[in-house]
């Protein structure tokens, strides 16, 4: 596609957690970024800042900016989305992209229709350990892969009674979907059916299930093992991946700053050190857009593209009817 952002305006839309990270990640690159916030609350601090735009009408703000960034709750998303890819904008989203499935298609035909760039934050990518990971299977260090695990561990109980909203997030999609990208991106595949069991709720006062068992079957027949937790407290939260193969494992954890690699035959593991890792990736994932959107970059690998979203909500929707029909589901 050819790159018609030149001038990046950034917008940021919703200003929580993830939305005051993306905020952050523009100025400190010194670009005059707009927000916009139902809640006052949260802007009302930020006008007082001369770097930054305070918008209270949000088609002003969709009109002034080149670039926005989706931050809301994860149920309001695709209004937010839709608007500004009519507008022809650049939009980066906050995963988990959508929270069903038709919604995610109507927004990849609103891309499509448009032409306007559409991509979702699954920094998971950006990783170290895991990008390592994924250069080390290019490489072909393990050869051909028999198999790989991934995992979202996290104590969300403080997270999910912040406020009300949270409490009633879908953890298949906030948690699945991070885990389902990598495993995708890894294997460089997409996934044809899913199997999936969910174990007892720990605390009845969430709307969701919180611990999920799934199987993935990728297009070379290759299964892929996923396990989901919301309510065990763990001594390191986050993400673990492990792939095997023919030559041997690969083993790390997004916080460890290290992967394992197990080679075949050697009677010791291969203790690959990594840059630290306990910053956030949001700064890196927004200048990789900016740099793409401007001109200065030819890419914006490895962040996701819409058909690679659209397919990691296609398997967390089969994985929802597997749980539900206690079979194997085809991922359409």
């Amino acid at each position: 596609m050819e790159n018609k952002y030149k001038n990046i305006k950034p917008l940021v839309i919703g200003l929580g957690l993830a939305g005051n990270r993306h905020l952050k990640a523009q100025l400190d690159l010194g670009i005059k970024t707009g927000v916009y916030s139902i809640n006052p609350k949260t802007t009302n601090p930020l006008k007082k800042q001369s770097n930054v735009i305070v918008f209270d009408n949000l088609e002003d703000a969709i009109n002034w900016s080149s670039l926005v960034h989706v931050c809301t709750p994860d149920d309001k998303h695709t209004k937010y989305i839709a608007l500004a890819l009519k507008k022809g904008k650049a939009v980066l989203c906050e995963k988990p992209f959508t929270t069903n499935l038709q919604d995610a298609l109507d927004l990849q035909e609103l891309s499509r229709k448009y032409g306007s760039t559409l991509i979702v934050g699954q920094n998971y990518r950006l990783t170290p350990t895991f990008a390592e990971t994924k250069k080390r299977l290019l490489e072909g260090d393990l050869g051909t892969v028999t198999a790989i695990e991934t995992t979202y561990l996290h104590d969300m109980t403080k997270y999910r009674m912040g406020t009300k909203w949270r409490n009633m997030q879908d953890f298949l999609y906030v948690g699945g979907s991070h885990a389902v990208d990598l495993a995708c991106w890894v294997m460089n595949e997409k996934v044809v059916s899913v199997q999936a069991n969910v174990g007892n709720k720990v605390r009845a006062e969430y709307d969701c299930h919180e611990r999920y068992q799934i199987i993935l079957k990728f297009e070379s027949g290759v299964l892929g093992h996923i396990a989901l937790d919301a309510s065990s407290a763990r001594f390191i939260n986050g993400s673990d991946l492990i792939v095997d193969g023919k030559n041997g494992q690969l083993a790390g954890h997004i916080k460890d700053n290290k992967l394992m690699f197990y080679r075949k035959g050697d009677k010791k593991p291969e203790l690959i050190k990594l840059p630290n890792t306990q910053t956030y990736t949001t700064a890196l994932e927004v200048k990789i857009l900016d740099d793409y959107l401007s001109g200065n970059a030819t890419s914006y690998l490895p962040l996701p593209n819409v058909d690679e979203a659209v397919h990691v909500i296609k398997v967390l929707h089969a994985i929802q009817k597997a749980v539900s029909s206690g079979r194997s589901e085809s991922v359409e």
